[in-house]
């Protein structure tokens, strides 16, 4: 089994890849290679050029939102060639790692989620003991903790893992200004033939693009309301077609395969200009 992640080594994406591996019961003796990748887009295309049976990328943080490029992913032409097969919840835990001492940490950098989940952590400590302390965006946590490690005057904003990846000093421990959850989905490629059954605890996930008229989101929304389906998450994406043209992400209670979704996203799929199953699955545990 090969699984594609954003890389380097140390991600919190890592975290979910090996809290998924656990779920599903696949044993530490069993052949699993992770790829690291730079970009979400990245894993996504790895999953299109089979390098890779499943790809696990960030998509929510329960303080900072949604991930846009998992998002845009998930809307792209692409995506119909690819399956959310399962999710992961990961609690997020971020230090302030070092090769040396505060005396010489002349920049800080981190993954821009991280650096949002930090703001006050930033604000109050860091810009105070450090003056002129540079804050610096890089493509995830782990590239952050390498950085780090190659330089006395770099800081990370990473995971404790990354500290032991990279040989790091914590030099505080659980520095966002709350504790936080990271959702992140498992993608699998449709060619793949990897499909979910009902488990009594899923999701179904959904894209859809709005006829342009007056309630036409109120509609679609009184299909899940009136079976008593619940929402777990709405959110608008630009379409990039024009100006205040969107596409919506719906994540719903239940599986595919159960009649009473069925008969729901038929009911959706008549009042919209195109809709788009992202997949089925069974629900994190919290």
């Amino acid at each position: 089994m090969k699984i594609g992640i954003l890389g380097p080594a140390g991600t919190f994406s890592e975290t979910a890849a090996g809290l998924w591996l656990k779920g599903k019961g696949v044993r530490k003796e069993e052949k699993v290679e992770i790829k690291y990748y730079e970009t979400i887009f990245d894993v996504s295309e790895s999953l299109l050029r089979k390098e890779v049976d499943y790809g696990i990328v960030p998509i929510e943080n329960s303080l900072e939102g949604s991930v846009g490029e998992t998002l845009d992913v998930l809307s792209s032409e692409n995506s119909e060639q690819m399956r959310i097969v399962g999710e992961v919840l990961v609690p997020i835990k971020i230090c302030l790692l070092a090769k040396g001492s505060f005396a010489k940490i002349k920049k800080v950098v981190s993954h821009p989620h991280a650096l949002a989940q930090c703001k006050q952590f930033i604000r109050e400590r860091l810009k105070v003991m450090i003056k002129g302390v540079e804050i610096k965006s890089v493509d995830s946590t782990a590239s952050a903790a390498k950085l780090a490690s190659e330089s006395e005057e770099v800081a990370a904003l990473a995971s404790e893992e990354a500290a032991r990846k990279y040989g790091l000093n914590i030099l505080e421990e659980n520095v966002q200004d709350k504790d936080s959850v990271t959702r992140f989905v498992v993608l699998s490629s449709l060619a793949s033939g990897i499909k979910t059954t009902p488990t009594g605890k899923d999701k179904t996930s959904v894209l859809i693009y709005l006829k342009d008229r007056p309630g036409a989101l109120y509609d679609v929304l009184g299909e899940f309301a009136q079976r008593g389906i619940n929402l777990t998450k709405i959110e608008s994406r630009p379409s990039k077609r024009a100006m205040g043209d969107y596409m919506f992400h719906i994540d719903c209670e239940g599986h595919i395969e159960e009649d009473e979704i069925k008969e729901t996203l038929g009911g959706v799929e008549r009042k919209v200009a195109m809709l788009k199953i992202l997949g089925a699955y069974p629900m994190a545990k919290k």
